[in-house]
């Protein structure tokens, strides 16, 4: 019988893994014996590791064999080289031997893989980029359906009226355009038209990781990767069916201010979410819903909807290496928005005819095919994103009922040859919208070709790619070419450190272009000769392992700046000669964001406890760089540049923080949870003067007061869970633990403090 003695890390789960699944590819079973470093047996009943996407999996020792719950198949190619699995697994091991597994301390802190930076799995702390890593902990333990209220405990990331922002990289732009990519399973979820995030209708219920790129990611992703890339990555099924279903049901407080108190009880919501899926032989399923009652915290505002979901895909028998399957999605909504104030003093209140209704239909469909061949990997990935709005409002000139479709074909191809990794591949993109806010009927075609290559020689990787663009809006075309570069070197056994350079474009929305409406006393018009926005993005980054006792994270420092050219922003003006001034989207110059930011995560046992950390501070310097250049002017003749368009008399750009602080901390001892979230904004550097002063404020008091007032920032959440059994568990949470009011963007003051509870039943 033959007796191996393999040293591996505890540490570095992606190897363990891999040797298992190894194993389990043989027929019969190997016995495995686990022994310390000192010889020392070890007998659990399961061992529990880190997958590659951050996920807990559990290995069943069965009568001297291992029970696999998760193909990881797709990790061996790359793993083979990367972890020298030739050289250290012999290739004469046979069904019945015994392998002896010494588990030796070798990695600082959990190795993660992303797929993210290159479209194919790498290491977190070989790339050239910043990348924060969402745990599901935090996305199962904050009671939400909106995934949102989540993605604003990651260091760096704000987000305004569903638009996020990364590093200060964007503004405020009424809901229209977003400078970050948001993708779900490596497909893009903005709208067609707007370019608007679709957040409640990303599922929450059945995620393996977050991934946040905090860096230009136009090579791979295309437009509107300006300032970064989130990428959303559902959970696979195992061999064993898994489901969880959670309700949960709150109220919101009252607000501290009595004048905000416009209903005579509290206010509350509902939900449920919930999943089930297995790996059946060759074919893996998942069905997830999710549900919301919503009567929200301010007049006209509330929000009911459902979302089904199914995700299908069937490894061939017949065709080896062959994959493919439909993802599908579908929400049905009805909801009333919240715009403009009253006043500051009624800021719960909407304006007379500031507000609309609005009764939705969202749907995806996401077939894909999928070969893989020896180190190749052929790809083709297809969404079909459609949207319909019926809204209406009491104002009776605005129909702001809209729709709009869009159909995106991917082709991808992926190659690892010994030292080196490519990315090929190319896009294609018809978009639809109708609605008399945009004229009609407007159409949008894209197509682009993209690369990118990898080079590891020994300690150091090497990466870079290109990207180009073709974008046409009616008879409006745009070409952009991008490119971008990086390195990292590892310098310890737990330091990386990073440089990058790229360049990022984004092309304006079909709302940018042709939108005209007005909500309550504010007219948008439309600008069909805008032109599309660059950047440029550089960082230094140092990422350090770190281990106290058995607390194992990291901590991550960079420094960066991004130079916007060509910025798409509203800007306040008399632009016809109707007599009503409003905002248009106008290229308003260069703007340059220089800052640092410090990041930790980790998770481990101090004691009898068991900690999880996610926290980070982030500074930035964001100016104009030309202040008084005249962008525009408008059918009045005014001259408009940032100087006589600014709220403040500095030269920071709009609708931006200067600090930004965030910390998430989970504490679970025996069979009790217990957790707190810290959010800290600085007071908005400045906004568009058109608030502050001139005719607006008479109609949309109290805004300069509000920032002065309730421009800063600083919320906690609180929340405790109590293990029932072995599959039930009770959370309670507290939003804004101290009732604090503060807004987000003009006439816009934050929910007040609310309660919640949840039950939650999981199979295992």
């Amino acid at each position: 019988m033959i007796r191996k003695y393999i040293k591996i890390s505890i540490l570095r789960g992606s190897l363990l893994c891999l040797l298992f699944s190894f194993f389990f590819g043989l027929n019969g079973q190997i016995r495995v014996n686990l022994v310390n470093t000192d010889g020392a047996a070890i007998t659990p009943d399961s061992l529990r590791i880190f997958s590659s996407f951050g996920l807990i999996r559990t290995f069943k020792i069965q009568n001297g064999g291992i029970v696999v719950e998760q193909d990881f198949r797709r990790l061996i190619a790359t793993e083979r080289h990367h972890q020298g699995l030739d050289t250290i697994f012999p290739a004469d091991i046979l069904p019945g031997s015994t392998i002896t597994l010494v588990l030796q301390p070798k990695s600082v802190f959990m190795e993660e893989f992303v797929i993210s930076t290159t479209k194919a799995l790498s290491r977190l702390s070989r790339s050239s980029v910043s990348v924060s890593l969402l745990k599901p902990y935090l996305i199962n333990n904050k009671i939400t359906s909106d995934i949102g209220n989540v993605l604003e405990q990651i260091p760096g990331v704000t987000i305004s009226d569903g638009q996020v922002n990364i590093r200060n990289g964007s503004g405020w732009s009424y809901g229209a355009g977003s400078r970050v990519m948001v993708t779900l399973d490596e497909l893009p979820m903005i709208s067609p038209d707007a370019g608007a995030v679709q957040f409640g209708f990303l599922p929450v219920e059945n995620l393996a990781s977050v991934e946040v790129v905090k860096s230009a990611g136009s090579v791979l992703y295309g437009s509107s990767a300006l300032n970064g890339v989130i990428n959303l990555r559902s959970a696979e099924p195992e061999s064993k069916p898994n489901a969880r279903v959670s309700a949960f049901a709150g109220v919101y407080d009252f607000p501290g201010r009595d004048s905000l108190r416009w209903n005579s009880g509290r206010r509350g919501n509902h939900g449920v979410n919930g999943y089930w899926s297995q790996k059946i032989n060759n074919t893996a399923v998942t069905l997830q819903w999710n549900a919301l009652y919503d009567q929200g915290w301010r007049k006209h505002e509330y929000n009911h909807r459902g979302r089904l979901g199914m995700r299908l895909s069937h490894q061939s028998a017949r065709y080896s290496g062959l994959r493919y399957g439909l993802n599908f999605g579908a929400q049905q909504s009805n909801s009333g928005s919240f715009l403009l104030w009253q006043s500051y003093t009624r800021g719960y209140e909407t304006q007379g005819d500031g507000f609309n209704y609005n009764k939705g239909f969202r749907v995806n469909v996401d077939p894909f095919v999928e070969l893989k061949k020896g180190n190749n990997t052929h790809k083709i990935l297809t969404r079909y994103l459609a949207l319909e709005n019926n809204a209406t409002s009491n104002n009776a000139g605005s129909d702001q009922s809209n729709g709009s479709s869009l159909l995106y074909t991917e082709y991808r191809f992926n190659k690892q040859f010994k030292n080196t990794g490519i990315t090929l591949g190319a896009t294609g993109m018809l978009a639809e919208t109708h609605s008399p806010l945009y004229g009609g009927k407007q159409t949008a075609e894209n197509s682009a070709v993209f690369f990118q290559a990898e080079q590891k020689a020994g300690r150091l990787t090497l990466s870079g790619g290109g990207r180009y663009e073709y974008y046409a809006v009616n008879n409006n075309t745009f070409t952009k070419p991008v490119f971008r570069a990086g390195i990292n070197y590892a310098a310890g056994r737990a330091t990386f450190l990073r440089g990058s350079a790229g360049q990022g474009f984004r092309f304006p929305s079909m709302a940018e272009l042709f939108v005209t409406t007005s909500v309550g006393q504010v007219s948008v018009f439309a600008n069909p000769a805008l032109k599309p926005e660059t950047g440029q993005n550089a960082e230094l980054g140092l990422k350090q392992g770190y281990r106290l006792g058995g607390f194992k994270g990291f901590a991550d420092l960079s420094v960066f700046q991004m130079n916007l050219n060509n910025m798409m922003e509203f800007s306040f003006g008399q632009w016809d000669n109707s007599g009503f001034p409003g905002f248009k989207s106008i290229n308003v110059g260069t703007g340059k964001i220089r800052g640092f930011e410090l990041e930790t995560a980790g998770e481990g046992k101090l004691g009898n406890t068991l900690w999880q950390l996610m926290g980070g501070y982030t500074y930035t310097s964001p100016v104009v760089a030309n202040p008084g250049f005249v962008y525009a002017r408008d059918s009045a003749g005014q001259q408009l540049n940032f100087v006589n368009t600014r709220s403040d008399t500095n030269n920071y750009m709009k609708y931006r923080y200067r600090h930004l602080f965030r910390l998430d901390a989970q504490c679970k001892y025996k069979k009790a949870e217990l957790g707190v979230s810290l959010r800290y904004n600085s007071r908005l550097l400045n906004i568009d003067g058109a608030f502050t002063q001139g005719i607006l404020p008479l109609f949309i008091p109290g805004i300069k007061e509000s920032m002065q007032k309730a421009g800063t920032a600083f919320v906690v959440d609180l929340r405790a869970a109590w293990l029932i059994g072995k599959q039930w568990k009770l959370n309670a949470q507290i939003n804004n633990l101290f009732n604090r009011e503060y807004v987000g963007r003009p006439a816009d003051i934050r929910p007040p403090r609310s309660f919640q509870l949840q039950l939650v039943w999981n199979l295992r």
